[in-house]
């Protein structure tokens, strides 16, 4: 196997991890909204967005962290699609 075929299946393998790991967030996003619907809690928390926001922000490297935050803010947008469904 050449280098770029093995490149090409680690990021593949990858890539399989990332989607386990966002399924496995969109099903506690979604236990998350069945508790706030209970409790009567606002889906929308500015403070622990900005939490989430922090920890991209401590966990990212300088070169990658404007992309990153990015991506968060799309999943956590997306979070809230869920949790109003």
């Amino acid at each position: 196997m050449d280098m770029l075929n093995y490149y090409r299946k680690k990021i593949d393998s990858i890539d399989k991890k990332i989607i386990k790991c966002l399924l496995l967030r969109f099903k506690l996003v979604r236990q998350i909204a069945i508790y706030k619907k209970r409790n009567k809690i606002k889906i929308t928390d500015k403070e622990r967005e900005l939490q989430v926001i922090k920890n991209i922000k401590k966990y990212s490297d300088n070169k990658n962290k404007k992309f990153l935050i990015n991506i968060f803010k799309r999943i956590i947008n997306y979070s809230k699609v869920l949790q109003r469904r």
